[in-house]
């Protein structure tokens, strides 16, 4: 079974991924000349400045270094209301500008986001759709395999 994306969980882990580390060399795409286009790019509006106020504190909670909490003034206008139609009852969500709603696909993925554990060269996240929840890297192939190839040089020097 495939499991889809929801546009929401897609756009905050491009999101939260706008700041990675390539070749060796903190980078962040929502900074500098080409930010604009990136959030145009990844279909998110607003400025790269109010961009980057929510990548910032959705990153700072799911790293551990800010409490939730915090969070709280980007859905705090939010407001959910019932529309009764021909299929019932739905609610629709009022105030729901795009910080809010990366921050409730923060809330739906909440256990499955967080970052890579090679946290020494990576600044990368994911989210683990794996039936066990046990995924550690955001690539096997790059994170996944130099942290393993690390810690079997370790271990063999230290025999």
């Amino acid at each position: 079974m495939v499991n889809a994306v929801m546009p929401d969980e897609a756009a905050l882990l491009a999101l939260l991924n706008s700041a990675p580390i390539v070749d060796g060399v903190p980078t962040d795409e929502l900074r500098g000349a080409g930010a604009a286009e990136w959030l145009r790019a990844h279909d998110i509006p607003g400025t790269p400045a109010a961009a980057r106020e929510v990548r910032d504190a959705i990153a700072g909670v799911v790293r551990g270094q800010e409490p939730a909490a915090g969070l709280q003034r980007f859905v705090a206008e939010v407001r959910q209301v019932p529309v009764v139609g021909e299929a019932g009852v739905e609610w629709k969500l009022e105030g729901a500008r795009f910080a809010a709603r990366v921050v409730l696909a923060w809330a739906t993925v909440q256990g499955r986001l967080r970052p890579c554990e090679n946290v020494a060269e990576c600044t990368l996240f994911l989210i683990d759709r794996s039936k066990a929840n046990a995924r550690r890297w955001c690539s096997m192939s790059t994170c996944g395999n130099r942290l393993k190839a690390r810690r079997h040089q370790d271990r063999l020097r230290s025999t």
